[in-house]
């Protein structure tokens, strides 16, 4: 029912993540990526220890973070059938004003990470029902401005009520 593959790994800016599962899913009808909590607390223990985060009404994640917090946080890589795909890191961790969202969500019992439309903004996907087999490559939108536009909108509608995360 699902697009489903292996994947070899994950780095952060460079620096390797060894997930708890190694099975992703591409799903063109998620809004955002979807991750194991294990995986989803151990990156966000990694790159916002020294932020206050808060879990929103819309279930994401928002820190109070300053540029420099941002500029820290790193570009996340998935290594795939030998390919390096980058989802730059504001397309993971939105900075609008003092408050940085994050746009991966924790995916509590789940054995395999979801790929979203925060994927499918820089990768074109194919799902060669044929074949049985999906493809990648880079999109338009690679190395294009990212409009700041989920953040803004979250943060609006009432995102900034707090309940205390880390």
């Amino acid at each position: 029912m699902f697009w489903q593959f292996p994947f070899n790994g994950v780095d952060l800016g460079g620096v390797p993540f060894t997930p708890s599962v190694n099975v992703m899913m591409a799903d063109s009808g998620t809004s955002m990526n979807l991750i194991p909590d294990e995986d989803f607390d151990r990156i966000m223990a990694a790159h916002t220890s020294d932020m206050h985060c808060w879990v929103m009404p819309t279930t994401l994640t928002g820190c109070d973070c300053t540029a420099e917090q941002h500029a820290k946080v790193p570009d996340i890589n998935f290594h795939i059938d030998g390919h390096k795909m980058t989802i730059p890191r504001d397309m993971w961790f939105e900075r609008v004003g003092h408050t940085c969202v994050a746009k991966f969500m924790h995916h509590p019992g789940r054995a395999y990470w979801i790929l979203g439309l925060n994927f499918f903004n820089m990768y074109y996907t194919v799902f060669d029902y044929t074949n049985n087999t999906i493809g990648f490559a880079k999109s338009r939108n690679w190395g294009r401005a990212i409009k700041n536009s989920f953040v803004a909108g979250s943060i609006a509608n009432g995102g900034m009520d707090p309940v205390l995360l880390m």
